[in-house]
This record gives C-alpha cells, structure tokens and sequence, in this order.
C-alpha cells in the first residue's frame, strides 16, 4: 500500500513540476554569431534576447561583443593621427 501511495505522490509531483516549469525546448535556430575585436577574434552564439539585455565585454580585449556580420570599427592610420 506505502509503495502504491509512494508511486502516485511521485507521478504527482512531476506532473506539478512540468506545470511549473515547462520545458524551455532546447536550442532552435534563434542563436546568431558576436564576436570581439581580438586576433583573431573570440567568437559566441547567443539568442536575441540575452544579446539585447546589455552589453558582453571581452575579458581579454575588453572590447563589447558585436554581430559577427556588423563590419570593424575604422581605425586611423598613421596619416590619419
């Protein structure tokens, strides 16, 4: 009898469990590739919503994560300075 009410407080709970905490459906196409001004550069995939919740420094250049197809800003040349 323990073993049959111990069975259905289980079924139970992971019934209560996925109500409360569906599942999130894993990684779908929505990711996109940033990358840093490193050489060569460091490169993440990361979904819309993360990327535009605020900025993603480099730890190493300290330069913002930017869309990998977002073209390098222009550095100045020595005429130029």
């Amino acid at each position: 009898m323990i073993t049959a009410l111990d069975a259905a407080a289980a079924v139970q709970l992971e019934a209560s469990i996925a109500t409360l905490f569906p599942a999130r459906g894993g990684r779908a196409g929505t990711r996109f590739l940033v990358i840093c001004d490193c050489a060569p550069p460091r490169r993440i995939q990361i979904s819309p919503f993360t990327f535009g919740q605020g900025s993603l420094l480099c730890g190493l250049c300290l330069a913002r994560f930017r869309p990998a197809e977002t073209p390098l800003p222009r550095q100045p040349s020595g005429e130029e300075a």
